[in-house]
């Protein structure tokens, strides 16, 4: 009785989040992305993320430490995005022909080898050692993590196909977590043990999720028939179409990145604790856990146009109202939920426009999604770099102004990027 009870509660929540979808319940949709490949991406990214990035927090006592101003740590800091977007083609490429399994594997041991370097950093020379072992870390396991969910939901039954753009919402909600937990520990343990030693301890986190490579196939029949050359990719990641959502996934994240790295400066401007700045991050994470998922359902229903449009005009606004509320802790914590609903919910359905543009050169999934990561990859470095140049030249309030400019022009980019993508319910109806 209890189980049909539960069944009965979780339809009738469904139905009210979207209503009159009675063939298609979105744990139907989702079925077709396997669990155990949704779940073995998310927890992939979840691990990169939260060792990748738990040092903003404390990126004021790193700087102080190493004797490096905002300027000069953000560049450090972004070398990371830079490594990252280098190792996303041959990651992608690499795991379309040989599979996906190997290189999850070499992202754990780059990512358990960046967090000892960390362990090591007196200097600004061996931060930026273990910048580039992570940055290609997070390059190879997310590219993997993304076609990994891809290529399940390309091998899923014809009738049972759908609900992609929920599926890579909750594949970003998954890296969103992983960056909270990160903030989290980073507040708690390095604020009290250092910046260092919080890195050490963080370098059992990749140790923990070695058992996770079994669950991923070596090798499937249609990843080993993908034989590119490297002309062909090269021409297929160019392609304008491609080539525009690739600016606006750099712009996109390089806004989000830009304001995270901006946050913990504008606290010690307000004599606030790392353990503060650390909470005060975890607004942009919810609203981006909240966003990823219900963003890919509206767009999986509406298509995914307007849902972008949406998105980044909010993100704009929540940019601006910083400059006037940054002060202010509440209008800080509310513009902060906007600026990552806004980037985390547009992110996922710039993957969705980019595989509706088809594999007509035949690269493979991973090769595709290597190119829009690669835009991602940049912004990590893009938006670290330009607040931190902004803030020591101009000061936070045009930093603010600046995250805001980015994504206005990835607004604007947005009518150079049509896709092909239709809402789901004009792709299942029956034909007349």
């Amino acid at each position: 009785m209890n189980s049909g009870w539960r069944a009965s509660a979780r339809r009738i929540c469904c139905e009210a989040l979207l209503p009159g979808i009675h063939s298609r319940r979105p744990w139907d949709t989702l079925a077709t992305t396997s669990s155990r490949a949704l779940l073995t991406a998310g927890l992939f990214q979840f691990v990169t993320y939260a060792c990748f990035f738990n040092l903003t927090p404390l990126y004021p006592e790193v700087a102080s430490d190493l004797g490096v101003d905002a300027g000069a740590l953000g560049g450090l800091v972004g070398i990371g995005g830079i490594v990252s977007l280098l190792a996303q083609v041959p990651g992608g490429s690499g795991g379309d022909r040989w599979g996906r399994r190997p290189f999850f594997a070499v992202a754990l041991g780059l990512l358990l080898l960046s967090q000892l370097a960390r362990w090591q950093a007196t200097t600004p020379t061996v931060l930026l050692a273990a910048q580039v072992l992570g940055g290609a870390a997070q390059g190879v396991a997310t590219v993997n993590a993304w076609a990994l969910v891809a290529d399940s939901a390309a091998t899923a039954p014809a009738k049972g196909r759908g609900g992609q753009g929920q599926a890579f919402g909750i594949l970003n909600a998954s890296l969103a977590l992983g960056l909270v937990t990160g903030y989290l520990f980073a507040g708690a343990v390095g604020s009290q043990l250092g910046w260092r030693l919080m890195s050490l301890a963080s370098a059992a986190l990749p140790l923990l999720v070695v058992p996770a490579l079994g669950w991923i196939p070596w090798r499937g029949t249609r990843l080993a028939m993908v034989r590119p050359g490297l002309a062909v990719v090269l021409r297929s990641i160019v392609q304008p179409q491609r080539l525009a959502l690739t600016a606006m996934a750099a712009l996109t994240l390089g806004a989000g990145q830009g304001a995270l790295y901006l946050l913990p400066f504008g606290a010690q401007q307000r004599d606030l604790g790392p353990l503060t700045a650390a909470v005060l991050l975890v607004p942009y994470v919810v609203g981006s856990v909240i966003a990823g998922p219900l963003g890919g359902r509206l767009s999986d229903q509406f298509g995914s146009r307007p849902v972008i449009l949406a998105l980044l005009a909010i993100g704009v606004c929540a940019c601006f109202g910083l400059i006037w509320v940054g002060a202010d802790s509440p209008g800080l914590v509310v513009c902060f939920v906007l600026i990552g609903a806004s980037v985390n919910g547009a992110l996922p359905l710039l993957a969705v426009r980019i595989i509706s543009l088809g594999d007509s050169a035949k690269v493979g999934v991973g090769t595709i999604i290597a190119g829009l990561r690669m835009g991602q990859s940049s912004g990590t470095f893009l938006g670290p770099a330009i607040a931190g140049l902004v803030l020591a030249h101009v000061g936070l309030d045009a930093g603010w102004l600046a995250q805001a400019a980015c994504l206005a022009v990835s607004l604007a980019l947005l009518e150079l990027a049509p896709g092909r993508q239709q809402p789901l319910t004009a792709r299942s109806a029956p034909a007349r």
